[in-house]
């Protein structure tokens, strides 16, 4: 009740402001809003009251202008609608911007709407903020993803932007929700218990852990936590991640993240291949030559029985497999057997790729008769 008696009184404020264009002392205020009625309580608590209302509004972004009398007498407080309400946006018809060729939007009728000033979008800057909106999309938040797509159908609304892409899907609104689960178990500091569907194992378990934060790496988003099962620091992918549960009821934290603990720090050191929860495997890579790119391949590495060589803890293969390909024959694969078979195997694979890519190119570039 102390909340939407909050934010009633706000709403009955600003209401009060936007209606006085050269604004009103706190005693024309108070006849508006109900809230600051005095009854049986005593002028000075109302009077604190309106200012911590008038101080977290403008903790929001409220630009509430108090205007001091110079002859001392009570201030006067002012919102102008200008700073109040977003421009009203228009398409202009061609990419210049005269003003016969802006095809604006008839504005609703009342106090404030009619002195706000035009923004005009050109079609250039459609496509703009249509990409914009796209490479949102493709960083694989669900939650920017669906506040994209809502912007953008403001605008198509608005001033008959097109659209980007499909609506949101029924999984983007799921993983959406896994999202905003995780987020809150995190800032809770509480344990968080969900299925997780490991590629490695080929199977889905339940997985109990507590969170130390939430990355962006590889084109995917990663839930970093301490596995309580592993009693290990493991990487989750959130897109594998369903029906994620936490005890938000509990007020006390279940756990503190060590503080030695750094995201962005371990979010820098993490490679493609030592992401996810699988158990790392040692693989063996032979460098040769001291080029910039084998120095500091083999700084990933740890020390291995032969200089030449370093160890890596791999947990996803097909990474680190395209990883060493890189490298143009500068780095194989040693060890595992399996592993180095595998490596040989993408390694004739792309070579075939290749080849066959080079001869439709001198094909299509030679004449007939040539070919």
């Amino acid at each position: 009740m102390a909340a939407a008696d909050k934010l009633t009184r706000w709403l009955d404020l600003l209401s009060a402001l936007l209606r006085r264009h050269h604004g009103a002392a706190f005693a024309d205020l108070r006849r508006d809003v109900p809230g600051y009625v005095a009854g049986d309580i005593d002028e000075q608590s109302v009077m604190r009251t309106f200012e911590r209302d008038k101080d977290e509004l403008r903790d929001f972004g409220v630009a509430i202008e108090t205007l001091a009398d110079s002859d001392g007498g009570e201030s006067r407080y002012r919102l102008l609608p200008v700073a109040f309400y977003l421009p009203f946006l228009a398409l202009c018809e061609s990419r210049l911007v005269p003003a016969i060729e802006v095809r604006t939007i008839a504005r609703p009728q009342g106090i404030g709407y009619q002195s706000l000033p035009v923004l005009a979008i050109t079609p250039d800057e459609c496509l703009t903020l249509r990409r914009a909106a796209a490479r949102v999309r493709a960083l694989g938040n669900p939650t920017l993803e669906a506040d994209a797509a809502a912007a953008i159908a403001k605008l198509e609304r608005d001033v008959g932007l097109l659209p980007i892409g499909e609506p949101l899907t029924a999984s983007v609104k799921v993983q959406a929700s896994t999202f905003d689960v995780l987020s809150d178990a995190l800032s809770a500091r509480q344990r968080v218990s969900f299925s997780y569907a490991s590629m490695g194992r080929n199977r889905t378990s339940m997985r109990t852990v507590e969170p130390y934060g939430l990355l962006f790496l590889t084109g995917h988003w990663y839930l970093v936590a301490h596995d309580a099962d592993q009693q290990a620091l493991r990487q989750f992918r959130v897109s594998r991640i369903s029906k994620p549960k936490y005890n938000a009821a509990r007020k006390q934290p279940d756990y503190v993240i060590p503080a030695t603990f750094d995201l962005e720090a371990h979010a820098a050191s993490r490679q493609a291949w030592e992401l996810g929860d699988e158990e790392a495997v040692s693989v063996v890579v032979a460098f040769r030559g001291e080029s910039g790119q084998v120095l500091q391949g083999m700084q990933l590495g740890e020390d291995a029985s032969v200089p030449s060589q370093r160890c890596f803890r791999v947990r996803r293969r097909d990474p680190f497999l395209r990883w060493v390909l890189t490298f143009g024959g500068d780095a194989a694969i040693v060890s595992p057997d399996d592993w180095r078979a595998a490596w040989r195997a993408l390694l004739q694979e792309t070579l075939a790729a290749h080849h066959a890519a080079h001869a439709t190119v001198l094909n299509t570039a030679l004449p007939t008769e040539v070919a």
